[in-house]
C-alpha cells in the first residue's frame, strides 16, 4: 500500500507481532553468514563501515548498541575493526540469539528496542542495519532511539531505498526488497529523512549503498513468475559470486555518479 499523503510504502495486511517466530524461523537465511568468497567480501565491505562510524563518533570511549544483533556477527566486525575502547552492546527479541551473542563474549539484552527504558541516555551510537523495514512502528522506533542516545550521539540506519534502477524495473511485483511478509515499511530517501527529523534528529549524512540481493532476487522472482525452469531461476541467488561481482560493480558505478540505488544509509545525530 502507498500512502496518498506522504507516499510511504507499507505492507497491509501484515502478520501479527506474535507471529514473528513463524516468519523468522531458526533457519531464516539472514541468520547464517555466507561463507567462501561471498562471506569474505561481505566482511571486508562491512569492515569499511567502521571507519565511517569512528569518524562520526570522534575519539575516546564510546558505547554502541547494535539493534537486532542476532548472534553477534556485526558486533564482531565492530570489535575486530574498531578501536579497542569501544563498549559494544547488542539487543534482540530472540532469547536464543542473545545467548549465542553472549557466548561470543558480548553484552546482549534480550528485549525489543521499544522496551529499552532503563538504558535511556546511555549510548553514543545506535546501529540498525536492514532492520527498520521489519518493524511495526518505525516512527516509535526512531523516537525510542533518540531517547537511548546521549546528546551528540548518532543513529546509523541502513534500509532499502525506493529509488534504484532495479526498483523501477521490478516494482510491479518482482522486486527483491518487497520480501513478503517480512518487510513491513519501505522508505524513499526523502521519507526516511523526514521521519528522522520528526523524531528530533539532524541528518548528517545520506548516501547510496550497493544492493546485490535486490538485483539477484528480483531477477529470480521475474523468471519464476514468467514460467522459466526452476533451475534457471535458482541461478539468480544472492550467494552467487558471479552475480555478486556484476551487481556490486553496477551499484558502485551508480553511487559514484551520484545516483541512488536500492539500498541506503543515513547517519542522523541527536543535537
Amino acid at each position: 500500500m502507498r500512502c496518498r499523503r506522504c507516499a510511504h510504502l507499507y505492507l497491509n495486511p501484515r502478520p501479527a507481532p506474535s507471529d514473528l517466530g513463524v516468519i523468522y524461523p531458526s533457519n531464516y537465511y539472514t541468520l547464517a553468514a555466507p561463507g567462501g568468497v561471498v562471506g569474505r567480501a561481505r566482511r571486508a565491505w562491512e569492515g569499511r563501515k567502521v571507519a565511517l562510524y569512528e569518524q562520526a563518533l570522534g575519539p575516546g570511549r564510546k558505547r554502541i548498541l547494535d539493534v537486532g544483533c542476532g548472534d553477534g556477527r556485526f558486533l564482531a566486525v565492530l570489535r575486530d575493526f574498531g578501536p579497542p575502547d569501544w563498549e559494544l552492546v547488542g539487543s534482540d527479541f530472540d532469547p536464543a540469539a542473545v545467548e549465542r551473542c553472549r557466548a561470543r563474549g558480548f553484552t546482549a539484552i534480550a528485549k525489543r528496542v521499544e522496551d529499552m527504558v532503563e538504558e535511556e541516555g546511555t549510548f553514543d551510537a545506535v546501529v540498525m542495519l536492514q532492520l527498520i523495514e521489519h518493524v511495526e512502528d518505525p516512527v516509535a522506533i526512531a523516537r525510542r532511539v533518540f531517547a537511548l542516545l546521549r546528546p551528540g550521539g548518532i543513529f546509523v540506519v541502513e534500509t532499502p531505498n525506493l529509488a534504484g534502477f532495479d526498483y523501477r524495473i521490478f516494482r510491479e511485483r518482482w522486486w527483491g526488497h518487497y520480501h513478503f511478509p517480512r518487510h513491513w515499511n519501505l522508505f524513499s530517501r526523502e521519507s526516511l529523512e523526514r521521519m528522522l527529523r520528526g523524531a528530533g534528529f539532524t541528518i548528517e549524512r545520506s548516501e547510496a549503498l550497493i544492493s546485490t540481493s535486490a538485483w539477484t532476487i528480483s531477477l529470480g522472482n521475474y523468471f519464476l513468475d514468467r514460467g522459466y525452469p526452476g533451475w534457471f531461476a535458482r541461478f539468480f541467488n544472492y550467494k552467487n559470486p558471479l552475480l555478486l561481482a556484476i551487481f556490486v560493480s553496477l551499484d558502485t558505478v551508480c553511487s559514484r555518479l551520484g545516483l541512488q540505488t536500492s539500498n541506503q544509509r543515513v547517519i542522523a545525530r541527536k543535537s
